[in-house]
């Protein structure tokens, strides 16, 4: 995102990019420049070209949507709020955001959660989807178990407008077993009993740096981790996750570790091809 959203669409294509995960703001910061309209018009006109699809918002991750300091509340459902405007004006299919927690019982924090999701989205274009992260379930923080996107959703007023991004690397770290075929069966056999399929239209695919059921969050390098690269030809095999776009959010290195990723991935997916077609 350095020198703001019109680069972005080159950089994607230069990567290799099929679809492409953006910040509308500073990570790490509250404060946000106005995108201008203009601005948005050449970002939404060049990804379309490139036929680069679809495109994504992530929050900031000082959003604590369960939190029980009411201002940081307040601040984080504006932010929300904001973030679901400023994605509907680049041409956004999602938003995908972190949940945050609090030292409470988690029946009050969930459902917390949920009406502070229902007043930004009671406050935000329709035409965006709001996507659920899971987290690796370090602390307090929600998200850690399929159960409790689950609770979270069903608590709210605008289930429609609701999805789940589903985190490799934190899946993982929380203890679903996705770096087999039989625990990435059982991982999803879960997910849907508890939250159903239908509700999961996005992938965050990252090796995790930390061991198995850990809760640390920790990203790596794909086939580098302690998940291990079958873990990803796993995935990208899966008929039940073939369709969705991948988001691969692995260590800010160089722009060879980037390209390595890709490659790694775009190989395992033309094995997975080949496989399917019998070549």
């Amino acid at each position: 995102m350095a020198g703001r959203f019109h680069k972005v669409p080159e950089r994607a294509r230069a990567l290799g990019c099929e679809t492409v995960q953006v910040f509308s703001r500073s990570p790490r910061g509250w404060r946000a420049q106005r995108i201008e309209a203009e601005e948005a018009a050449v970002f939404r006109e060049r990804l379309r070209a490139l036929d680069i699809s679809p495109v994504v918002v992530h929050t900031p991750y000082l959003l604590n949507l369960g939190s029980a300091d009411r201002a940081l509340g307040e601040r984080s459902t504006h932010v929300l709020a904001e973030e679901m405007r400023r994605a509907h004006l680049l041409g956004a299919q999602y938003v995908v955001t972190h949940l945050g927690g609090a030292p409470q019982p988690r029946t009050i924090v969930l459902r917390r959660i949920a009406r502070r999701i229902d007043g930004a989205l009671r406050d935000s274009p329709a035409g965006v989807m709001l996507l659920l992260e899971n987290s690796a379930g370090a602390g307090n923080l929600v998200g850690g178990t399929f159960a409790e996107l689950a609770g979270i959703i069903g608590h709210c007023r605008f289930q429609q407008r609701l999805g789940i991004c589903l985190d490799s690397a934190h899946c993982y770290a929380a203890g679903y077993q996705v770096g087999t075929m039989p625990g990435l069966e059982e991982t999803l056999a879960q997910l849907d009993r508890e939250a159903g399929l239908t509700r999961l239209h996005l992938l965050h695919g990252n090796d995790s740096r930390s061991q198995f059921a850990s809760r640390v969050d920790r990203h790596w390098h794909i086939g580098r981790g302690t998940m291990g690269l079958a873990a990803f030809r796993n995935i990208l095999c899966h008929p039940k996750l073939r369709g969705l776009p991948l988001i691969m959010e692995t260590p800010r290195g160089s722009i060879d570790d980037d390209r390595r990723n890709m490659r790694v991935m775009k190989r395992l997916r033309r094995e997975c091809e080949n496989e399917s077609s019998g070549g």
